[in-house]
């Protein structure tokens, strides 16, 4: 028996040995933040822990995951817990990669440009294939947005070694990495894609997505005729397939003829179904063309058949917004305003069916922007028909925290056309002293005061010390927004065909307004932007120039569209045209590597040569572009 005790004993030892040395898995430490896992698989559970010492309310924490190709954002909810931030997620089944994101107010926390991204492994704690490709992926897409400045090279590097490194993923990347390849080394990218075409070619049993990444590899080779073939084979094999619906749509498109659209329309239906986004996109098509026939019911029917809720408000309130303008059909305005405010309210309150390139967060965010939009403009159309108080009441929810000039306007204007003068000279006083307000929010204000002080004495003291308050305020902002980053000089041709350099400008400040003639919110700019050109003339210190980019054509064809919409529209803008990195890629060389990813984009140059400022859109009112953009030169100037 005592032999037996000493056995069970020393076994008993052993095992207590083994599991003491047993590895453990710890987590990993990235940046500031720690997550419970070196080595996460799908499906895993993650403790997430961020050292900061932002207040709460200041972070914006998300992650992407990564499937292929394709991101999908997910908001973080960060509990705080002494001097961390924690957070849990479940990795979904799907994904390969991860990428956390924390964002301090308006700054990306990048953890010195590395980013906070973890590949997943599999049950072994190898890496999965497509990981590193996918991370390298999501850097090219998203890292500009993101604060990454991003080695497009090194990206490249690192998905090729990916994807060519795993057969078994390359037809996931048929669509995406070719097109990559085909700008590192054109002559292997070839080569790698006609032996991709080869592998589909020799499978008898192609889907319809088969191909359509054959299709996308040889449209990468610029072989019109086999794409052409390939099309006639997709409508034959899936006549209900997307190839199909897409074909249906060109024909719907290029139609002119209202009544055959509509019969278009009905045999989509009839073919493809109610569900497809494309018979949503011919609805809306149709009913914005009922409205230019003076049918407003048959707007109305058809506008009850999109089955995307989403697409409803933007196109009810572009509609009631051009009557708001013109002062017509009021009723009907309200109604269908009323509508966009109805259908966006319970978006915000039901955020499930929130697109994927949202967090529901961001989509939130969104629809409460667009809910101040649409109700701005409910609220003019019930000052049109002389209801008051309901515009009122509107606009106080328009206007949201006061920062945009325009919207405080019209709330200012229906506050002083219902003889609230009180509170006309407390909201004035308000936009003003925060530097947004215009001049006849100055206006209103002024005989407000008047109103009730029975004379305008004291007024200009008054207002004078209101507008040093805003103007430092503005100043104040201007200064944190202020960058210093050196950028990449260019050589570009302007409409004379003169050679412009922009190292040859050093000293001054330079403003580059990246645009297209196809894009409205650039056109819709520029009144605003001739505005400023002419205010700076005479000064020799400031230079704009307009860049015309993401402009299609040949370099003879983009030019003429640029100067023949600046001449014809009077501008007196010096318009230089930027260049693809090579001839049909979509991609601009300049706007490339200022990394403007959406138009219109300004940035402003200081005299030292670095970039200073980087403002993307356009606020819509033309008084706020030019003093927000005078502020920065003007600050750059001193």
């Amino acid at each position: 028996m005592k032999t037996i005790k000493c056995l069970f004993a020393f076994t008993f030892a052993l095992l207590c040995f083994s599991c003491d040395n047993t590895t453990k898995d710890t987590g990993t430490t990235i940046g500031s933040l720690h997550i419970s896992s070196a080595t996460p698989t799908p499906g895993d559970s993650l403790h997430l822990s961020y050292a900061t010492t932002a207040k709460k309310e200041d972070i914006n924490a998300f992650y992407y995951y990564t499937v292929g190709y394709k991101q999908y954002p997910v908001d973080l909810n960060l509990s705080k817990a002494d001097s961390l931030y924690k957070a849990s997620i479940v990795i979904p089944d799907s994904a390969i990669a991860i990428a956390f994101n924390f964002k301090n107010k308006k700054d990306f926390d990048t953890n010195n440009n590395k980013g906070y991204l973890l590949p997943l492994t599999n049950s072994n704690g190898d890496t999965l294939a497509g990981a590193m490709a996918s991370l390298a992926n999501f850097k090219l897409r998203m890292g500009a947005n993101l604060g990454l400045d991003v080695d497009k090279k090194e990206a490249y590097k690192e998905m090729s070694s990916d994807v060519l490194s795993h057969k078994e993923i390359q037809k996931d990347w048929d669509v995406v990495f070719p097109r990559t390849f085909m700008a590192e080394d054109k002559t292997e990218a070839e080569n790698y894609i006609k032996e991709r075409i080869a592998t589909y070619s020799n499978n008898t049993n192609l889907t319809e997505q088969d191909y359509r990444n054959l299709n996308s590899l040889y449209q990468t080779l610029g072989e019109k005729s086999k794409t052409d073939s390939l099309q006639l084979v997709m409508e034959e094999k899936f006549p209900t397939g997307t190839n199909a619906q897409q074909k249906a749509w060109a024909t719907f498109y290029k139609e002119q003829d209202y009544e055959k659209q509509k019969q278009l329309y009905t045999k989509f239906k009839e073919v493809f179904g109610e569900k497809s986004k494309i018979k949503d996109y011919m609805v809306t098509r149709l009913a914005a063309k009922a409205i230019e026939n003076g049918n407003k019911e048959e707007y109305v029917q058809l506008m009850s058949q999109v089955t995307d809720k989403n697409m409803l408000p933007s196109s009810y309130n572009s509609l009631a917004w051009s009557y708001a303008e013109k002062g017509e059909n009021l009723d009907f305005a309200a109604e269908i305003s009323k509508k966009s405010l109805e259908l966006t309210k319970n978006a915000i309150n039901n955020p499930e069916e929130k697109p994927a390139y949202s967090t529901k967060s961001q989509y939130i965010d969104n629809m409460k922007s667009s809910y101040n939009m649409y109700a701005d403009t409910y609220a003019l159309i019930k000052f049109k028909q002389g209801e008051i108080d309901e515009a009122i009441s509107y606009q106080k929810e328009a206007i949201a925290e006061g920062k945009d000039p325009e919207l405080n306007e019209r709330y200012i204007m229906f506050l002083s056309e219902g003889k609230q003068y009180d509170t006309v000279l407390k909201e004035a006083a308000k936009f003003i002293e925060e530097g947004n307000t215009t001049a006849k929010i100055n206006d209103y204000y002024k005989k407000a005061y008047i109103t009730q002080n029975g004379s305008e004495n004291g007024f200009e003291e008054k207002l004078k010390a209101l507008e040093k308050v805003g103007h430092q305020k503005l100043v104040a902002k201007t200064k944190e927004e202020m960058i210093n980053e050196k950028p990449k000089n260019f050589r570009l041709k302007n409409l004379e065909g003169e050679t412009v350099e922009l190292a040859s400008l050093k000293g001054k400040i330079v403003i580059l307004d990246f645009w297209a003639t196809w894009c409205g919110p650039c056109k819709a700019s520029f009144p605003g932007m001739q505005k400023a050109v002419d205010k700076y003339k005479d000064n020799k210190n400031v230079v704009f120039l307009f860049v015309d980019t993401m402009e299609s054509g040949d370099y003879e064809t983009r030019s003429k569209l640029a100067g023949d919409f600046v001449k014809n529209n009077n501008y007196s803008f010096q318009v230089v045209v930027d260049n693809p990195v090579k001839e049909g890629s979509r991609e601009y060389q300049v706007a490339s590597n200022f990394e403007v990813t959406g138009i219109p984009t300004k940035v402003i140059i200081g005299p030292d040569g670095n970039i200073k400022f980087v403002s993307v859109g356009y606020s819509g009112s033309t008084d706020k572009l030019v003093k927000e953009l005078s502020l920065k030169i003007d600050l750059l100037n001193s």
